[in-house]
């Protein structure tokens, strides 16, 4: 099983507010390591985030869709998990060569993916499994729901996920203000990440970085920050990587530096 955490590497250009298309950003190697990742071509599985938002979904996948046979991956087809689909769910996601969970509100699509057995189904599956933010977030074994403005300060603050690995990241993450998308009203780094690390680790990515898990390895591209203990230390560089030894998927983290 071969799983992307994504910030975002999967971009989506908007003009006067409205999403036109997707790139596949190349920075840190990300295009060149999904291609040469990608064996199958049966089709491309997009799982949305709220089931229900039928149109978006849409609009979200073909955009996808279109600018990975625009990079030269001949799938045969694109399919959305939703609530549409979601009676098909094993079929679907065991027979995905390419899979895309979307990102969003952790919660609903964590309910949405545990309602499905996504992780019975993605088991039986030899798709290569992409995630971007909370898409990634949620596929860990803790996820680490961070609030992103005032109204989200009292919500839970770990989630049980869908278990495929022990490794919890912060996706977006900005040095200057914490995160991309956070109200700007809240000090991400000093009321929350770095208390929240006590006993725990944090990967921090800020956009364009992403981190590859692979059997009993996972294996950090681009600029990241390690929070752990209540510190915060820079770990990698643009255009570098890293790598982190798993016991196995489920295990915690022990790098080949001390982090």
């Amino acid at each position: 099983m071969k799983i992307f955490l994504l910030s975002e590497s999967f971009k989506n250009i908007y003009v006067n507010g409205v999403k036109k298309r997707c790139e596949i950003d190349k920075k840190n190697q990300f295009a060149k390591n999904l291609k040469k990742s990608v064996k199958e071509f049966e089709s491309f599985v997009f799982v949305s985030n709220n089931k229900s938002e039928y149109e978006g979904n849409e609009v979200s996948a073909k955009l996808m869709y279109k600018a990975l046979l625009k990079e030269g991956y001949p799938f045969k087809k694109c399919v959305v998990l939703d609530e549409r689909t979601m009676g098909d769910a094993k079929d679907i996601i065991e027979n995905a060569s390419l899979m895309y969970l979307q990102g969003g509100y952790l919660e609903c699509q964590l309910e949405f993916l545990k309602e499905i057995e996504f992780k019975k189904h993605i088991l039986n599956s030899k798709a290569v499994i992409t995630g971007k933010s909370a898409g990634a977030m949620n596929l860990a074994k803790t996820v680490y729901q961070y609030p992103e403005d005032e109204m989200q300060m009292g919500w839970k603050k770990f989630l049980n996920g869908i278990d495929l690995f022990d490794l919890m990241i912060i996706p977006h993450f900005n040095v200057e203000k914490g995160n991309e998308f956070c109200s700007e009203a809240l000090d991400m780094i000093n009321d929350y990440y770095l208390p929240d690390s006590m006993g725990k680790k944090f990967y921090a990515l800020p956009q364009g970085s992403y981190i590859i898990i692979e059997e009993d390895k996972a294996t950090i591209f681009g600029e990241t920050y390690l929070f752990k203990d209540g510190k915060m230390t820079k770990i990698c560089e643009d255009e570098n990587k890293l790598q982190l030894q798993l016991n196995n998927l489920s295990k915690d983290c022990e790098g080949n530096i001390i982090l």
